[in-house]
């Protein structure tokens, strides 16, 4: 029996014991084996040099680890959820206000160029750029007795499904397994070190980090204990703030099975030890936004001796049944399953030599699911632009919450995957906005109401315009935002007191934009006056001077078309604000139709302006996708869907990054299998490899997209009915099935499929109810019993 059936027996019978939290899916099968496992054989000589392998991540939405997975030098590389760069801070700029009129004066003249170089100078926040989330240091081993060159049979694996990464190899005849998990129900990163003879386990382990300030060893236990300063390398999208950051502390403590431990100088020591557990908790003094006089040691106290006090197996069994319960919830079989005996590697090969391997594919859907879950949960902060795992000191774009498109897009799996929970983090997020942005609101733009916030945002809840005019002069970022509590609520079966809790923030919002629009000086629209259609420009004379701000973009009016309709709806159900309620259904209808440009496109802007070739030019994607203002099978509609699709074929199989991402959601809105077929098997060809991986600066807003497009072209609920399999990819349609996709409305739904047609489909909701469901080219009203299934064969 070869190492990999091993490995593959072993996880059967794990997923057998934790079965009964796995939720249970009506009539379709719930198999007990493990289909979300990633493996490899790769065995790296070293973690710090060249030749070391992407790290495996764990995580539990508070604290992050990168596993590397190496054999006799070893590093998990360590980050908190809260711990960023800077303090608290106010970003505004007090004197910006007086410049918003001589802009948008500006801009009304045509004077656009001009209108940038004021913004620039004159508009942006103190500093002109926010924080960064910042490494929280690692842990550092070196294993005796173990000859990297020696050793056979390496097998390291991520188990999706249980939230476990693991490394076993042989040396010497003996067989040596580690195991890493990160715990949400104990709060803290957990290690098994096990042998099978005795004796054979001997290392050491240390901390550091860029932020130490002393590090204390004794009784078994390392402590470090650190403050954040400003050490971070010139970077201008990373903010200089003077202020004194937050302080952490780490405490690493080690339980041993056998042989000494002990300590030198500043790193534990095992010696001989049969197996050993190894159990790290860490906190900061982040209490919120405004505040970060929090004691971290008074955190970690209780958290490590209650962690401390539990043997392993219950630590492991708390943390699977937490996690599996999570990531359990929706499971898809397609394709071939016996690929899984190849190692990932070798199916990412196989896929770019035209091997078709739709089963890979699925594993990169349940790979946005598996970052949401290790990213994302309640207490802790929402998922940065490298989730939670960062290594580096001036990350890509600051690891933060770039929120014209990035933010959004890693919270698009959210609902519709089954883990609302999740959506939690960004929840709260948008609330700290909508009480922080009210200040930037009345000092940029004097005269207004509500709350705003623009391109990005920190932990500190820096609301003001950030960087330079051709990225951040753009006022609905935060409007943006709101549309992730609207679906909150959507997806839930109309939960009033949830409602009740958004609803501030989405009111602020409108608020805000109905108190700032302004007529457009030639068409007589109601228009954003100051703002751009995100980091994309356009030739507005015949000299090809490309300039980026504008007046009433077309991406603008698509959000506030959502937000103005969501707060219209929840003042209704909520029986408030009949006067707002009033104002917006006035507004609604003189906001800027959607248009067909001079290149067959959606246009744009207001004007049918020359666009920039290139950059980030999906922007005005938003009307169809992820908003609704344009529906697929709406006849007056038919127009503006026509120009989409041809802007869509211009662009080719585009699958890789954020925009591809979009791309296959726009696809699936537009009923394609054929199209998001191919550019599913083109984004696994082209980034499987680092779809499923999270290495030191990795962006993971493609792969969240990716996992939305799949379960869009898997149902949609956006326009008033389920439709099931609208846009089935084409990969997938000789037979398949998918249990636990969520509906708007809190339905849920499990199907089969055969020949590309649906053939069976169980409807549940908890409280009943009645719907349109759309598949196989028809419509039919669905009545849904409370507590059972409504099922279609």
């Amino acid at each position: 029996m070869n190492k990999k059936t091993v490995q593959y027996i072993k996880s059967v019978l794990i997923v057998f014991l934790i079965a009964t939290y796995v939720p249970v899916c009506y009539a379709f099968d719930n198999k007990s084996q493990n289909d979300m496992i990633l493996w490899y054989n790769t065995k790296p000589s070293t973690v710090r040099g060249v030749t070391a392998p992407e790290p495996l991540p764990v995580g539990n939405g508070l604290l992050g680890a990168l596993v590397y997975g190496s054999v006799s030098e070893d590093r998990i590389a360590l980050n908190e959820t809260s711990f960023w760069s800077g303090a608290p801070h106010d970003y505004n700029d007090p004197n910006a206000g007086k410049y918003y009129k001589p802009i948008q004066d500006l801009l009304v003249a045509g004077k656009f160029k001009e209108a940038e170089k004021m913004a620039d100078e004159h508009f942006y926040g103190k500093p002109a750029a926010q924080a960064a989330y910042q490494p929280l240091g690692n842990m550092n081993f070196i294993h005796y007795g173990i000859d990297d060159d020696k050793t056979t049979n390496y097998y390291r694996d991520l188990d999706m499904l249980n939230g476990i990464t693991s490394v076993s190899f042989t040396d010497n005849g003996v067989n040596y397994k580690r195991e890493v998990f990160v715990s949400y129900p104990d709060k803290v990163l957990v290690m098994l070190i096990t042998a099978d003879k005795p004796g054979k386990i001997s290392f050491d382990v240390s901390l550091d980090s860029h932020f130490m300030d002393k590090i204390t060893a004794a009784n078994g236990k390392l402590t470090l204990d650190g403050a954040w300063e400003n050490t971070v390398p010139n970077y201008w999208l990373v903010g200089e703030i003077a202020e004194k950051g937050m302080t952490f502390q780490t405490v690493l403590q080690a339980k041993s099975d056998g042989g000494q431990s002990g300590i030198y100088k500043d790193r534990l020591t095992i010696r001989k030890a049969n197996s050993v557990v190894l159990i790290l908790t860490a906190s900061t003094s982040h209490v919120n936004y405004k505040d970060i006089s929090g004691n971290p040691a008074a955190l970690n106290q209780p958290i490590m001796a209650n962690a401390i006090a539990k043997d392993y197996a219950t630590l492991r069994s708390r943390h699977v049944a937490d996690f599996s319960s999570l990531m359990g919830r929706v499971r898809i079989q397609v394709g071939d399953k016996s690929k899984s005996e190849k190692t990932i590697t070798q199916r990412i090969a196989g896929v770019n030599n035209g091997e078709p391997d739709p089963h890979l594919e699925t594993l990169c859907f349940q790979w946005g699911r598996y970052m949401l879950v290790s990213s994302s949960r309640a207490g802790g902060q929402a998922s940065t632009l490298q989730a939670i795992w960062n290594e580096r000191l001036t990350p890509p774009w600051g690891s933060k919450y770039t929120i014209n498109i990035n933010t959004q897009m890693n919270y698009w799996p959210a609902e519709v995957t089954n883990l609302g929970e999740c959506h939690i983090p960004l929840i709260e997020m948008v609330k700290d906005l909508a009480e922080n942005g009210v200040k930037t609101a009345r000092i940029y733009y004097p005269g207004s109401k509500g709350w705003v916030t623009h391109h990005n945002v920190d932990l500190w809840r820096g609301a003001a315009p950030v960087d330079m005019a051709r990225y951040g002069m753009w006022p609905v970022g935060g409007a943006w935002l709101c549309q992730h509590l609207w679906e909150h609520y959507a997806f839930s079966n109309g939960d009033k007191e949830m409602l009740k809790d958004i609803y501030p923030a989405l009111k602020g919002s409108a608020e805000f934009l109905s108190s700032i629009l302004v007529e457009h000086h030639k068409y007589g629209y109601l228009v954003t006056p100051v703002s751009m259609s995100p980091e994309h420009g356009y030739y507005f004379d015949d000299s090809n001077t490309l300039a980026f701000l504008s007046q009433g973009a077309t991406m603008d009016a698509g959000i506030m078309r959502e937000l103005f309709t969501h707060v219209i709806e929840a003042s209704k159900i909520l029986n408030v604000d009949a006067a707002l309620r009033k104002q917006l259904e006035t507004i609604l209808p003189k906001l800027p139709p959607y248009k067909v440009n001079q290149l067959g496109y959606v246009q744009e802007w207001v004007e049918d302006w020359r666009p920039q070739r290139g950059g980030h030019d999906v922007s005005p994607y938003f009307p169809f996708f992820p908003g609704k203002s344009v529906l697929f099978h709406r006849e007056s509609d038919k127009e503006i869907v026509k120009a989409y699709q041809y802007w869509l074929e211009s662009r080719g199989l585009r699958g890789g990054g954020f925009p591809g991402a979009w791309n296959i959601c726009m696809w699936a809105r537009m009923e394609r299998g054929d199209r998001t077929g191919a550019l599913i098997q083109t984004a696994v060809a082209g980034s499987a490899g680092s779809i499923l991986r999270q290495g030191t600066g990795a962006q993971v807003d493609g792969p969240f997209g990716f996992t939305a497009g799949i379960a869009e072209s898997l149902i949609q609920s956006h326009a008033g009915e389920i439709s099931l399999l609208p846009a089935l990819p084409s990969g997938w349609s000789v037979a398949g099935e998918v249990s636990g996709l969520r509906a708007r409305g809190g339905y849920e739904v499990n199907m089969k499929w055969e020949k590309g047609r649906l053939t069976k489909a169980e409807i549940s909701n908890p409280n009943g109810g009645v719907c349109n469901v759309r598949y196989n080219g028809k419509v039919i009203k669905a009545t849904i019993p409370k507590g059972a299934p409504f099922i279609i064969n």
